[in-house]
């Protein structure tokens, strides 16, 4: 995860000393610069314009970083992969017996691709954005220049979410596009149900960022908030899932991976059931994303960087 640039504020970026390009000019700041000033004249910039200018830097920084996108490229080669393999065991399917042709096939490997490949690609995504300042502690600059702590979480929490959102959308259009060549000649894509799959997906990916974002804020270790990410969206609900205590399995259907893919598959997942149907699931992410967040905030305005 080398390889980045620092852009857009002096002092950040998520690479090693001296690899920055003009950050203070970038941020306005230069000799005898002082506080942040509103667009407008005199004073500290008002809330919503002091969100936008740092939503701008923290989008030069995550989109300067190479690692970014080669994380978003492996997301989006994976799902092109599995939708590839999954394509040809449907084809296989289908060829042993015509009845098995399924356009809900579409969704339902597209939304497999997800639960197994894309989600962890948002993962590390956030976890990028939101540990890596912690781990080269330019995140003293960055609040040095923007004291209001909670206007750099929501600005970097929006970024990520934007671009995981993108990773949804695309790698959904990836997996149809993909499993069209296989099984496309034996039934038809319904266009109107793949672009609904696909901003359900979207959404659902910028929720896991918009959670992860603040796991990793309040966590400030890449190590850990991968770690932690990887056992609340796929680890602790299999193992809540094998204890065969329904109590406890019908639990495990609210963590935010069973009930995200729950959401973005349209309840047919393929591999799970779940006990609970309709907003239940999404609602649950975003109680998730809000409780993360909700840490996250509280962490960074009462502990020193």
């Amino acid at each position: 995860m080398s390889g980045t640039r620092r852009v857009g504020r002096a002092g950040r970026g998520n690479g090693a000393p001296g690899e920055e390009t003009g950050g203070a000019v970038a941020r306005g700041r230069g000799p005898g610069a002082g506080a942040p000033r509103s667009v407008g004249g005199e004073g500290p910039p008002r809330a919503g314009a002091e969100l936008l200018r740092e939503t701008g830097a923290e989008w030069v920084r995550q989109s300067s970083l190479r690692s970014t996108w080669a994380v978003v490229a492996v997301a989006l080669a994976g799902m092109a992969v599995f939708a590839a393999l999954m394509g040809y065991t449907e084809l296989t399917r289908i060829l042993e017996n015509p009845d098995e042709a399924d356009s809900a096939a579409f969704m339902r490997l597209t939304s497999q691709g997800h639960y197994y490949l894309v989600q962890f690609a948002v993962l590390v995504l956030a976890a990028l954005a939101s540990t890596g300042e912690f781990a080269n502690h330019s995140v003293t600059s960055t609040l040095l220049w923007r004291p209001r702590r909670g206007v750099v979480l929501a600005a970097r929490t929006l970024v990520s979410a934007v671009l995981a959102f993108a990773v949804g959308v695309l790698s959904t259009l990836v997996g149809v596009t993909v499993l069209a060549g296989f099984v496309a000649p034996y039934t038809g894509v319904d266009v109107p149900e793949a672009a609904v799959a696909a901003l359900s997906a979207g959404l659902c990916m910028a929720l896991f960022a918009v959670l992860f974002t603040g796991v990793g804020t309040a966590l400030r270790s890449m190590p850990g908030t991968i770690t932690l990410g990887f056992l609340v969206l796929l680890g602790l609900p299999m193992v809540m899932q094998l204890s065969q205590v329904q109590a406890i399995n019908d639990a495990a259907s609210l963590m935010p991976g069973l009930a995200g893919v729950e959401f973005y598959a349209g309840g047919d997942v393929g591999f799970y059931t779940a006990p609970y149907d309709g907003p239940v699931n999404i609602l649950a992410v975003v109680g998730w994303a809000v409780a993360a967040q909700i840490v996250a905030r509280t962490e960074l305005r009462v502990r020193d960087v």
